[in-house]
């Protein structure tokens, strides 16, 4: 006679092995999502850093200089040669046909501005030499740090200026930073 079952040893054996395999399977499958979100995150924010500083490379170069730069506490750093976290900057540039005086200064402002719904900066950007700025460029900023170029310069008479950003995307960081130098330094006004 032939039994079509299992006998209580093989489930007792079988069942566990069962559990095992399906305990890696979750767990394997679970590690390559986290490491597919994270790539996720990797490629937005390397998109940002590049949009932000293809943006910002321009008019940053174009530029004589810094004129302006406020740090997170809202104290004037322009005159200085240390690190600062930045909250606004402004790039100074020759006035278009500077041969005319009766033209108008032109500035590039950058500013960061906390979104009201997330925990970073979104970097806004505006035309001029004072004021603020209301275009946005870029988000999940955590932060913006600047360096003169060289570092014994102070930030209104540098050649150049360093740019890191740091950047937080749900829980996850990552930093960026280029060095650009003012094509028209040696006409600073």
């Amino acid at each position: 006679m032939r039994n079509k079952g299992f006998t209580i040893m093989e489930l007792l054996i079988s069942l566990p092995l069962f559990g095992m395999i399906i305990i890696l399977i979750f767990s394997v499958t679970s590690s390559n999502m986290r490491t597919i979100n994270n790539l996720d995150k990797d490629v937005e924010l390397q998109q940002q850093a590049q949009f932000i500083f293809g943006f910002m490379e321009e008019k940053i170069i174009e530029s004589t200089g810094v004129i302006y730069l406020e740090d997170m506490k809202g104290f004037q750093k322009h005159n200085t040669k240390d690190k600062v976290y930045l909250k606004k900057i402004i790039f100074k540039n020759l006035p278009v046909g500077r041969d005319y005086p009766h033209r108008k200064d032109k500035g590039y402002i950058f500013l960061l501005s906390k979104d009201p719904e997330c925990n970073y900066f979104n970097l806004k950007y505006g035309v001029g030499v004072m004021g603020g700025a209301s275009d946005e460029v870029g988000n999940y900023i955590e932060s913006m740090e600047a360096e003169p170029i060289p570092a014994d310069k102070n930030f209104n008479e540098a050649d150049g200026i360093f740019l890191r950003i740091n950047f937080l995307l749900d829980g996850y960081a990552s930093s960026f930073e280029s060095s650009f130098y003012y094509r028209n330094a040696g006409g600073r006004v």
